[in-house]
This record gives structure tokens, sequence and C-alpha cells, in this order.
């Protein structure tokens, strides 16, 4: 049977071989599946509404893995949307996905590949989120999962990777200096590109929430989303735009790009009627997810919101958070800054005329704020459940143990209850003073371990995390 797909560059139309790479090899483009329009046309899709519903309208996987992704709700917005004026508000509620965000849709997408192709390590340079939820799908499937991280990731984030035992590397400055990092151990270790930002199967994943918005009824006039590498908006395009092909609809919504003030590359070059994204020296904002200075999707972002009719704008950070404490009071969702950047943005379009109060409107909430310092600083310390010491990881458990006191690695193997070789301690030891978790001292001729603030700080995360999603 004839494939009805294939990887082409989205620059000069060159074809490729499927692959976790999205870079063209003869212009350096960005490669992109295209299904054949036929093909779309007779399409039958069975099942109810979740992510692999859209089997048929996804590149090929032997298996799919799944975690229960997709099939996230949208809510009526009454009570919001009448507070900013608008009648038609709705959430499409992504938080409600296995790691409490979107990034679940390329997570199972992309380890489902991964899986197929007989990988058995990924590498991902991500700002949170993209590495949390394929820590998760990597350990159900037992791949080794490589993460590259800002040093300042959300705590939330960093703890979800580390309950999931990941390998983490938090050396890297900016999302960018991980990116190109991540490149390099793909090349070197010969490992799976999981990173969203290179891999072309992120966009395929992230396209079935526009199917989802419209098997739901949302019928929207506009759709509203958060903008870091830009591929939300350019994937959402492209389903709205496969959607239109199969004769689904004639009328796509408008979509509405928002970054934060402190780092809008696309938002500023739409303003100024560029084709590709503004240079920004040094991003500013707290709301990680989209502190991306250089988009790689930026270009296709661009075209994207330009062809749909809409248009890109930035909030500040005090917006963000606002409107997140706005948000869960009077719709109990609870969205991290960058996704209330979505409804934060409202008020202004609306005083402004660029959206009606009449209009329908869909605001895409992409995780949850569970995972966002911010919340975590301001959370009591609720009691702990005893049944969860069954579901440490090695690592936590070593943390424990240590905050309880100095030791060293022989009495540490012990009160482990030796079911794991001294060896296989010692290297959990060096993974965690590495990532300076603990330190270590002489002392005679034993080294002590101790924990560190760091350590400490991750062992309150993984408490919270815990406590919250009990």
């Amino acid at each position: 049977m004839e494939t009805p797909y294939q990887l082409r560059c989205s620059r000069c139309g060159a074809k490729a071989e499927p692959t976790p790479w999205n870079r063209c090899l003869r212009c350096g483009g960005l490669l992109e599946y295209v299904f054949n329009p036929e093909y779309l046309r007779d399409v039958q899709l069975k099942g109810s509404i979740n992510f692999w519903r859209y089997r048929p309208l996804l590149p090929r996987v032997d298996r799919a893995i799944s975690l229960g992704e997709g099939g996230t709700p949208l809510h009526r917005a009454e009570r919001l949307g009448e507070a900013l004026g608008l009648r038609g508000l709705m959430l499409k509620d992504e938080t409600r996905n296995p790691t409490n965000s979107f990034k679940d849709r390329p997570g199972a997408l992309l380890i489902s590949d991964a899986y197929s192709r007989g990988f058995d390590a990924i590498v991902c340079a991500t700002n949170g989120n993209q590495g949390a939820s394929l820590a998760a799908y990597s350990a159900k499937v037992d791949i080794e999962c490589h993460l590259l991280i800002p040093r300042d990731v959300d705590m939330g984030k960093l703890a979800q990777m580390i309950a999931y035992d990941a390998y983490i590397d938090e050396q890297c400055s900016s999302i960018e200096e991980a990116i190109r990092l991540s490149v390099e151990m793909a090349e070197r270790h010969g490992w799976y590109q999981a990173t969203a930002e290179l891999n072309p199967l992120t966009i395929e994943a992230l396209k079935t929430i526009s199917y989802e918005l419209h098997e739901q009824g949302a019928e929207a006039d506009v759709v509203v989303a958060a903008m870091g590498s830009g591929a939300t908006i350019h994937s959402l395009w492209k389903g709205y735009g496969e959607m239109k092909a199969m004769g689904w609809m004639e009328d796509p919504p408008r979509l509405i790009g928002v970054q934060a003030e402190g780092c809008p590359p696309i938002t500023e070059a739409f303003r100024l009627g560029l084709e590709k994204p503004m240079e920004v020296e040094e991003a500013s904002t707290g709301a990680t997810p989209i502190r991306v200075a250089s988009p790689i999707y930026g270009e296709l972002a661009l075209k994207a919101i330009r062809e749909s009719g809409g248009l890109a704008v930035s909030i500040s950070d005090d917006e963000m958070l606002e409107m997140e404490k706005t948000i869960a009071r009077l719709e109990g969702v609870f969205a991290e800054p960058a996704s209330a950047a979505t409804v934060a943005s409202l008020k202004t379009l609306l005083d402004s005329g660029e959206i009606d109060g009449d209009e329908r409107v869909v605001c895409l909430i992409a995780s949850s704020g569970l995972k966002t310092d911010d919340i975590l600083r301001g959370l009591r310390m609720r009691r702990r459940h005893p049944s969860l010491t069954s579901r440490l990881t090695t690592k936590e458990r070593i943390l424990r143990l240590l905050e309880e006191g100095e030791t060293y690695g022989y009495e540490l193997w012990k009160r482990l209850g030796r079911g794991m070789t001294l060896g296989a301690v010692y290297q959990h030891i060096s993974y965690l003073e590495a990532r300076g978790l603990i330190a270590s001292r002489l002392k005679g001729k034993r080294r002590y371990l101790r924990l560190t603030e760091k350590g400490r700080k991750a062992l309150r995360a993984l408490e919270e995390l815990r406590d919250l999603l009990s």
C-alpha cells in the first residue's frame, strides 16, 4: 500500500525519508509531513475522542504507547466570559493530560516512534513540560531518557522528571544552548532526537488539538494560543488546513498568538510586518515555556497567523499571574502563567476591537499551574501519605535517607535493603552529586555524603506534587 504522506521541506519542497530530524539537507528549511488530499478525503475515524482516534492522520508507528492522552475537556467559561465581556468564551483544558500538559500529545507520538524504530535512548532539550512528558512515556517502555534543561526550569516540572527517573543535565543557560547540545548528543551517541523543536512529529501530534476542537463542537471564530517556538500556532493551522481539505469545514478560525512582553520575537515581527522573528538579545520573563529568544517555528507561526487573518500580541508577566488566579477562581481550571496569557490577552483585544464580545473564542490552556515555581512556593505543607514511599525511585530514596543526616555509600546500600548491587548505588550517588543534589567530603578513609539545599528543594517539590495529585 502506498504511503499516504511524504516528509517535505516547507521551504524548497525537497522530499526526505521519515526521520526524527526536521532539517532539510538541501536548504536547511524545516521538514514537515504532508498528507495526500485524496487520502484525507477518504479517512474514517473510529472510537471516542482521544489522541489515538486520529492515528489515520498521523505518520505510522508500529505500536501506540499511551498513558491516556488527548480527549481533553472543552469548558464553556460562562463566569469568566461574563467578567471579560465575552459571551462565547471556551477553555481547551490540556491540563487534564497524564502529566498535566499538552506536551503529552507529542510525548506519546515521539516515544511510540522511538520504540517502533528500536531506539533504547532518547535526548531532549526542554523548558520543562516536554521533558516531564517524555520522561513518563519513556519510563512506561523502559527507554533511557536524557533531558537537557536550562538551570532555572520550574521546580514542579523538574520534580516530575526526577520522579520518572530521567537523566537530567541542567547546566545550560538557555533553551537555545540546550537545543544545540541535544543535536551534538544525538549525533554522538546515536540517541533518538525528541526535542520538540527538532522532530517533525511534534507538529503532527499538536495538530490533533484542532481536530478535537472541531469534533467537540467549538465552532470557534478565534483560537488563542501562547507562543514560544511558534510550533503550537503552526500546528493548529495545519490541523485546520487538513480538515478543510477533508471537507470538514469551510472557514477555519482566526489564530491569535500571545507572547510575554519580555520575550516577543514573533509578536514584534508581526507588528513590523516582517516574515521572520525579531532577534531578542536577552529574554526576560518568568513564563519559562514561552521564553524562547530564537523561535525555530517563528517564520511558520507568522505565516499561520497571517493566513488565518489573526494577529500576535504580547502581555506582561503581572497580567499572566493575575489571570492565573482569576481563571482558577471563576472556572476551576488551574493554568500556569504562560497558559493564562491566552485569557489575559482578551481584555486588550476586546478594548481594541480586534475581537467582538459576541464571537466564539477558544483559549488553549496548555499546562497546569501546579507545575510552576510561583505556585509551589505559596503552597502549605500537607500531611504525607505513607503509602507513597513504596513508589519512590532509588534516587529519591537516597535523597530522603540523606535528609536524615550525613552518611557514606556502603551504609546507604545497607539501608536501601541491598536490593541492588553496591556498584549500582554508587552510580546513583555519582548522578545526584554531578547534578548538585548531594555533596561529599573526605573524612578519614571514607567519603561522607550530605544533602544540598538544591536537593532539599527537589524533595519539597516532589512532596508537593504528590500531595496535589493524590
